[in-house]
């Protein structure tokens, strides 16, 4: 059986955003699926030591946006580098994709959704009227996934992702597993594709 690609990324991660139409299209490719599993950032840093982005130094901003500029003209994607709602809390919408994938519904496109919020549309993903407009956009049920989003069971999910990135390795947003290869960044999802094929 071909491995599949399990996603650690937080819905806020600008590099998360830039990466995951490509990884999507990677998968499909290669005629995998995508386990999204969003996790706490937060918690990730702290238990590598790695000082939040928002945290860091201006010239440490400065290159961050420098460097996601590139990747947006390379990818042809569009891009608000000063988003308006970042950074912001993103367990809410988290556990909306945790609980939209449990659901079986179309979570793919509710990341990209998500990913795109806060990175091109300047909506705030912490509150739950985007949540709402974002579930509505990809025609899920709204009402059903915010009220598992709300549940212990999502909860439950988010806290092992979260805990299983940080078993693996995870320094990071985006971080992907395949098999017990990882990988940190979207500027190596060439070897996330020479890892499903030589999976195969």
């Amino acid at each position: 059986m071909k491995p599949g690609i399990e996603h650690f990324f937080t819905p806020v991660s600008g590099f998360a955003y830039l990466g995951h139409e490509a990884l999507l299209k990677i998968a499909r490719t290669a005629g995998v699926k995508v386990r999204q599993r969003p996790v706490d950032i937060g918690k990730v840093f702290d238990a590598c030591g790695v000082t939040a982005p928002a945290k860091q130094s201006d010239a440490k901003l400065a290159w961050r946006r420098l460097d996601m500029r590139r990747w947006a003209e390379r990818r042809g994607l569009p891009l608000k580098e000063r988003p308006r709602f970042w950074p912001t809390d993103g367990s809410r919408a988290a556990r909306a994709i945790v609980a939209l994938g449990i659901m079986n519904g179309p979570v793919d496109r509710f990341v990209s959704a998500v990913l795109g919020a806060c990175w091109t549309r300047d909506l705030d993903i912490s509150e739950p009227r985007t949540t709402a407009l974002l579930l509505d956009e990809c025609k899920a049920d709204v009402a059903g996934v915010m009220a598992y989003a709300e549940s212990g069971e999502a909860q439950a999910a988010y806290e092992a992702n979260t805990r299983d990135a940080i078993a693996a390795g995870a320094i990071g947003s985006p971080f992907y597993r395949v098999g017990e290869e990882v990988f940190f960044g979207q500027d190596r999802l060439d070897f996330v594709q020479s890892a499903l094929a030589a999976g195969t």
